[in-house]
């Protein structure tokens, strides 16, 4: 729940008006959905999709080209725990020389002081860990949420189903939409209007929603209990405590759910050049990924590559503020989740793990 904590103290800086009443919300399906009740044997469930029906461009590294791959030589650099991103779509996002229509770097002020502890403080007594049961144990019941999988495509119509569900009884100005991919999987966003004069400006609460297994990705059991089910429902607990305070923020703000994390970045590459070939104006990216889970002494860890000092010092404020734990930063690697493809579009972004 720290993590949940630590999306409602980041989002201060995009806060408008008080909060109103909480709003009457339709609860979470507690029972499995019909794909994951066991029903494994359905034939289309279990077939690679078409994504890879032809070769991949990969990049492993800053420094080394990329390169095109068959589905079995990604697969060797996936069981080898090497982290890559796939840009076959998104070859705009990684070539310097290329002109984006109105995509220069979008760079706001970010807030020196944390002057909303007030509407953050209220918000905090409103998280509970309920909203973790009840959407972990049928989100994991999915024999996998691989990407390019029909499972992948049911477990995201399930998850967008369920923000669906908390923003119908609330009366928000928020709307829910699916991002549709190459492959059957599609990212989710919700956002929040903005109110004010900077309206147009949007920051973006991100997780990712796909899981995968090493070895046979599109037949193989992967829960993703940890990766990502936990940012998954970091995320979403934020959401639905905004939602029931009637959040109405100055800034506009968007909660991202990417599909294809695991297949090379896929999902937020494709969603972060869309908003940077459209001129959005992105204050800045936070990305959740693998939140449930800590080592020896519990601290909340800040990603210290492929994210910018300023977003990250604004982050280690607010952990340091608003939660009990210290904050460690620690370098992640090349391509290690969602937050790298809004840093590679030239926008802003930090990472808490």
């Amino acid at each position: 729940m720290k993590f949940s904590l630590l999306a409602l103290a980041a989002l201060g800086l995009a806060l408008g008006q008080a909060a109103a009443s909480p709003s009457q919300q339709r609860p979470f399906a507690h029972h499995p959905p019909a794909a994951a009740r066991g029903d494994i044997k359905t034939s289309g469930e279990f077939q690679p999709g078409s994504l890879y029906h032809s070769q991949r461009l990969i990049k492993v590294s800053e420094a080394a080209r990329p390169r095109w791959m068959e589905l079995a030589d990604i697969l060797v650099l996936r069981r080898a725990g090497v982290k890559f991103m796939d840009i076959t779509d998104a070859k705009e996002l990684h070539s310097k020389s290329a002109s984006l229509d109105g995509g220069a770097q979008y760079s706001s002020r970010l807030p020196t002081k944390l002057v909303h502890g007030k509407e953050v403080g209220g918000a905090i007594d409103a998280l509970s860990t309920k909203l973790y049961g009840d959407v972990l144990r049928p989100f994991t019941a999915f024999h996998n949420r691989y990407y390019d999988s029909e499972n992948g495509r049911k477990s995201s119509q399930w998850l967008q189903g369920q923000i669906e569900g908390l923003v119908s009884g609330a009366g928000a100005n928020v709307s829910v939409s699916a991002f549709s991919h190459r492959f059957p999987q599609s990212s989710v966003i919700a956002r929040f209007e903005g109110q004010g004069a900077d309206a147009e400006e949007t920051v973006v609460v991100s997780a990712h929603q796909d899981s995968v297994n090493q070895w046979l990705p599109w037949f193989g059991r992967a829960n993703g209990a940890d990766d990502d089910g936990s940012g998954t429902v970091t995320i979403l607990e934020a959401f639905r405590v905004l939602l029931g305070r009637g959040y109405a923020p100055r800034r506009s703000v968007e909660f991202h759910w990417y599909a294809g994390e695991e297949g090379g970045l896929l999902g937020s590459q494709d969603v972060a050049l869309s908003y940077k070939k459209a001129g959005r104006k992105v204050v800045g990216n936070l990305h959740f990924d693998m939140t449930g889970f800590w080592r020896n002494n519990e601290v909340i860890g800040l990603v210290s590559d492929h994210t910018d000092p300023e977003s990250r010092a604004l982050v280690k404020s607010l952990a340091e503020t608003y939660t009990r734990l210290k904050t460690k930063e620690f370098a992640c690697g090349y391509a290690c989740s969602d937050h790298a493809s809004w840093n590679t579009a030239g926008y802003r972004s930090a990472m808490a793990f």
